[in-house]
């Protein structure tokens, strides 16, 4: 199991926003994680990533504990992270962002390489700066640039959000593509939940900072199911 998440407990200081998740993912899993606003997912992901520091339960990755790993040592581990916002340079050319991913990598320009051929779109857009691309174009270099490192997991918060439809399907596929090559991903959703699950293997439901399940994300898209889900 790449993925082993028991009685997580973490938070901002003083407070404590998650309560106890339990999580599980193999290599090559898509997993989704839903949920009202305020459930504790995008805590969840910055724990995992080693953003914020874990008060309780356990976290391994890998057959390792990260009780204390901070977010560099995650990377080092294999672990990318795309937050929903700030998650790329907005003053740098889409070229500089890549090679600043780069920088961390053994093989960065091979790894710019592979992904300009992935992407097509941000060769077109080398030169311009970060802050002038499009909503979907500005997560493309993003996810991109986690992609470079060549993690093991990738999370993925709300990548789809404000996009056009275009570019939520093309992200949709772009996990596929890489769940089939072995990378495993942990997706949170709050738009587009249909597409999402689709390409998802499991969901994580989360409410009030407590995973309150983990199911075979078909059965979120029985009719009716979603919505009973989510209200």
């Amino acid at each position: 199991m790449l993925l082993e998440i028991e009685g997580l407990r973490a938070g901002y200081g003083r407070v404590t926003i998650l309560h106890g998740v339990e999580l599980r993912l193999d290599r090559g899993d898509v997993l989704s994680v839903l949920g009202p606003n305020g459930a504790g997912k995008s805590t969840l992901m910055r724990t995992i990533a080693g953003h914020l520091p874990i008060s309780g339960g356990a976290l391994r990755f890998d057959g390792r504990s990260l009780a204390g790993v901070s977010a560099r040592e995650a990377s080092t581990l294999g672990i990318g992270y795309v937050p929903q916002e700030d998650n790329v340079f907005g003053e740098l050319t889409v070229l500089d962002n890549l090679g600043v991913a780069a920088l961390s990598a053994p093989d960065g320009e091979t790894r710019v390489r592979e992904v300009l051929a992935r992407f097509p779109v941000l060769g077109e857009r080398g030169d311009q700066p970060a802050s002038t691309l499009s909503g979907g174009e500005r997560q493309t270099l993003a996810i991109s640039s986690a992609l470079i490192a060549t993690p093991k997991l990738l999370l993925l918060d709300e990548p789809t959000a404000g996009l056009a439809p275009l570019f939520v399907e093309r992200i949709v596929e772009w996990v596929g593509e890489l769940a089939a090559e072995g990378m495993a991903v942990v997706w949170v959703v709050e738009q587009n939940p249909e597409k999402v699950l689709g390409a998802s293997r499991t969901t994580c439901l989360m409410e009030g900072g407590r995973s309150t399940g983990q199911l075979e994300s078909r059965t979120l898209l029985e009719p009716g199911r979603l919505r009973e889900t989510i209200l």
